[in-house]
């Protein structure tokens, strides 16, 4: 089975259970409106100003099937940055992978990787818009117990927004490419859909005001 990063994360549910309120009576669509101006009300700035920490992450699954083979993939990939100026972001990303086929030992991979990211507008803005690069380095481990060095670089791109000022839901595309003896002569390329989660922490020192 090829190695590869997974980037999509499904979100099926949470518009599902939308959908299925909207069809009830009128009282429960108020409810819900009511809900989302709570917290659009609660989104009056976001914390992208020098000397605030960003604490996060995303994490996904997926089952697949070809012909009578089945296996499922687990991703994780927590990250921890800072701004060192306002809407700039510097920091580290550690991505870990498990793929578990049907009745054969698992095999993984781990990257760690330092990342950049920069948010284009306003911090007074409840959606805002970021790009974010990494590279990183790491090591695949095949289901017989042999492993491989490999690196990766990723650039992913999208909206976040903002639940409160400390707290914001994030979607992107990304595209990355991993090399190294883990994927011998030929580079793989990947091109999908993050979701993710990050906490701004810190008061900051920058222009954000409320």
């Amino acid at each position: 089975m090829p190695i590869k990063l997974l980037f999509f994360h499904s979100n099926y549910y949470f518009y599902t259970q939308i959908l299925f309120i909207l069809k009830k009576p009128t009282n429960m669509k108020k409810v819900l409106l009511a809900a989302i101006v709570l917290l659009s009300a609660q989104a009056g700035f976001s914390q992208i100003s020098k000397g605030q920490w960003l604490v996060g992450g995303n994490a996904g699954f997926a089952s697949e099937k070809q012909g009578d083979d089945k296996s499922t993939t687990i991703t994780f990939s927590p990250n921890a940055g800072y701004f060192f100026i306002d809407h700039f972001a510097g920091g580290l990303r550690v991505n870990f992978q498990s793929t578990k086929p049907d009745g054969v030992s698992a095999s993984s991979l781990y990257t760690i990787a330092p990342f950049v990211r920069y948010y284009f507008l306003p911090s007074e803005q409840k959606v805002n818009i970021f790009a974010d690069g990494e590279y990183g380095f790491g090591s695949y481990k095949a289901a017989g117990g042999s492993s491989a060095s490999l690196n990766e670089f990723t650039f992913s791109a999208g909206p976040a927004i903002f639940l409160s000022p400390n707290t914001a839901l994030e979607f992107a595309l990304a595209y990355g490419s991993a090399g190294g003896k883990a994927y011998g002569d030929d580079r793989m390329s990947t091109f999908g859909l993050k979701i993710g989660f990050q906490v701004h922490l810190g008061n900051g020192g920058g222009s954000a005001k409320k």
